[in-house]
């Protein structure tokens, strides 16, 4: 068990190492891919943060060009959260025009 977990503190060590080289640059790709909005790049930066230590983890394969792999999963993350804001955003237009329409029948009663 002990070296199980001196494997997993260098396991992080080194993820660590390679997340402080390229985090500001992440950033960059975040903000871009947000459309400038600081607080969803924000997020989506920490996001990544978590899902790219737990791939690290448990990956069996080598990682041969941690900056290329890191800007993936940043782009593809960025990708679904802009998916999913825009789902959320259409629901709620057609949920406006829904009760707008409504409104509008009732008064024409």
């Amino acid at each position: 068990m002990l070296d199980r977990h001196k494997r997993t503190i260098g396991i992080d060590s080194v993820f660590w190492r390679e997340w402080q080289e390229y985090r500001d640059y992440l950033y960059g790709c975040c903000l871009r891919r947000m459309e400038g909005n600081q607080t969803e790049a924000e997020d989506a930066l920490s996001m990544a943060m978590l899902r790219a230590r737990e791939a690290w983890r448990t990956s069996s394969k080598p990682i041969d060009n941690v900056k290329a792999w890191l800007v993936r999963l940043v782009n593809n993350l960025c990708t679904n959260l802009l998916k999913k804001r825009d789902r959320l955003f259409s629901c709620e237009a057609k949920e406006e025009l829904w009760v707008s329409q409504e409104e509008g029948q009732a008064l024409a009663a």
